[in-house]
């Protein structure tokens, strides 16, 4: 579809540009190309000028263009708040400041909505609703009610219309990245098709309440054990795509210090629990609130924490935490190469200069090697990392760079808590754990099992027929002797991985001294390692014989 397909959508790109014009981004409206489509529309551009506003910088005269073109760019804006990689931190901090200017709906035009969703008149569900809102944002907002047990909960009820003025702005957006990709190299550099994408899917998540309950009642389950961490309850059998029915939870918001100080809450206490929490769902759970600023925290009595708004949610993988232990290793044991290798995998295809990558992680390990993770400056280190991924206009993964605005939202919470917060130093023994637990005995026996297990399927694993010839003129006694040497060369393959890894466990026990231990010495690891040499004996034995067989 193009953009000039629609009166519509061709009355909202006007308008769109004339805001653009507005605070001072003609230029930008030029490379992605769209003054030229609403020339050759016969529309005219118009070019009103905010001369006051365009004395202040220019993150600051982005956050009010968004701002006045409405939820769809509030929502761009904040989700582009969380790329550290691609801006600097002057317009991150604008983008942050970033607000919903709604308007309430009368809670009469609401009413309709919400029992639809529910299937049943209000009256069978709640006692009394409040209807004034709590909360008014773009896409939802918030109204206090009592359910008909008395359980005190928050309504979070999608705006009627919303979905559709989204859908077309969402319309315009990825043709505006499509152009701006194709006629402008200064913007490509952005990877605003990319940059699209990834935030359609945000914000089509995050229309869906659904998804928003899941990860919220996910972390719940994996938080637990945090006794002191409180995470509002999600009544799932009444909520819905466009509602949401959550346990009201009611306390000081972080933000508020002077009030947690009349309180007589431990501010020093409270900001290493919010690093403990927020680590754990980092480093061990692989599931993590994206955006841990003061505002998502409630303080509760006893110096408890209550974690709010689970709209933005990082998740990462398997694949993506062994990357960050083997970056983690390669900084201890100073080797940029390995730090490049994991970096370079994320370049997408762009050709890199390894050399130079090499040199400048070289150079920021320099100034940090020998620290300790208390003195470690979390803020610092992670913008150094963002400037050098844009120097090598390598690509940051989608939840990379939500880990990385994680940390950086993380520490300034911390540091409103108490002024001399660290948040490396909470860090550090979940680090530790994760870099034991992979290089453990008992992790590397089962990484070589299964690598052996592979081996074993490859040999019964069928043959895939050659369908270049029918096989005339081969003789099917020579297939057959072949097919046995592979079989037998392969199992012999195996037995070598199974020695290879009996005698690695035999030396991790006998390094470890693990019981039972006779005058410093383990039984167990000395066993397995004379087992395992008898084995080396044999297979060396058989490989010889073998030798002469061939020769």
């Amino acid at each position: 579809m193009s953009l000039l397909d629609t009166g519509r959508d061709l009355r909202r790109l006007n308008e769109l540009i004339t805001i653009l014009l507005k605070y001072g981004f003609g230029d930008l409206v030029n490379r992605f190309g769209l003054s030229g489509v609403l020339e050759q529309a016969g529309r005219l551009v118009h070019r009103p000028m905010d001369r006051e506003m365009l004395e202040r910088q220019p993150g600051e005269r982005m956050r009010h263009a968004l701002e006045e073109m409405g939820p769809t760019f509030v929502k761009l804006g904040q989700i582009l708040a969380t790329r550290v990689d691609l801006f600097p931190m002057a317009w991150i901090s604008e983008f942050e400041r970033l607000q919903d200017k709604a308007t309430p709906i009368p809670w009469d035009t609401l009413r309709p909505r919400v029992e639809k969703s529910l299937g049943k008149s209000i009256e069978q569900v709640f006692s009394s609703i409040d209807p004034n809102p709590i909360g008014v944002a773009s896409i939802a907002q918030v109204h206090r009610a009592v359910l008909l047990n008395g359980d005190l909960v928050a309504l979070k009820i999608r705006k009627p219309g919303i979905r559709t003025r989204i859908d077309a702005d969402l319309r315009l957006l990825q043709q505006a990245a499509q152009l701006a990709n194709d006629h402008s190299t200064e913007l490509r550099r952005y990877r605003p098709v990319d940059l699209v994408r990834e935030f359609e899917r945000s914000l089509g998540r995050e229309m869906d309440f659904t998804h928003e309950a899941r990860q919220s009642e996910q972390i719940r389950a994996n938080l637990a054990s945090l006794e002191w961490l409180v995470i509002p309850r999600v009544h799932t059998e009444l909520s819905s795509s466009s509602l949401c029915v959550q346990e009201f939870i009611d306390g000081i918001p972080a933000r508020q210090v002077a009030r947690l100080d009349e309180a007589g809450c431990d501010r020093r206490l409270l900001a290493r629990r919010g690093a403990l929490a927020a680590w754990k769902m980092v480093l061990e759970d692989g599931l993590f609130h994206a955006d841990p600023h003061p505002g998502n925290f409630l303080i509760l009595p006893g110096n408890r924490i209550a974690m709010l708004d689970f709209g933005m949610v990082g998740k990462l993988s398997r694949t993506r935490q062994e990357q960050l232990v083997q970056m983690t290793r390669a900084v201890v044991l100073r080797e940029p190469e390995g730090c490049a290798a994991v970096l370079a995998s994320w370049a997408d295809g762009v050709p890199v200069d390894e050399e130079r990558l090499v040199a400048d992680i070289d150079e920021i390990i320099d100034r940090y090697y020998g620290k300790a993770l208390a003195e470690v400056n979390a803020t610092a280190l992670m913008l150094e990392v963002t400037a050098l991924l844009r120097n090598h206009d390598l690509s940051t993964p989608g939840d990379i760079a939500l880990l990385i605005k994680a940390v950086i939202t993380l520490d300034g919470f911390g540091r409103v808590m108490d002024p001399g917060f660290d948040v490396m130093a909470e860090a550090e023994p979940l680090i530790k754990r994760m870099v034991r637990v992979r290089y453990s005995p008992s992790r590397l026996l089962r990484s070589l099992g299964m690598r052996a297990l592979d081996l074993v399927d490859r040999v019964y694993t069928p043959p895939v027929p050659d369908k270049r010839h029918n096989g005339e003129g081969i003789d099917p006694r020579h297939l057959d002797r072949l097919a046995a040497r592979l079989e037998r060369s392969q199992y012999r393959l195996v037995q070598t991985w199974l020695t290879v890894a009996g005698v690695l466990c035999g030396s991790l026990l006998l390094a470890g001294r693990v019981p039972p231990v006779v005058e410093g010495v383990s039984l167990s690891g000395l066993a397995v390692l004379l087992s395992s040499g008898v084995w080396v004996v044999w297979l060396m034995l058989v490989a010889r014989r073998h030798l002469r067989e061939w020769e």
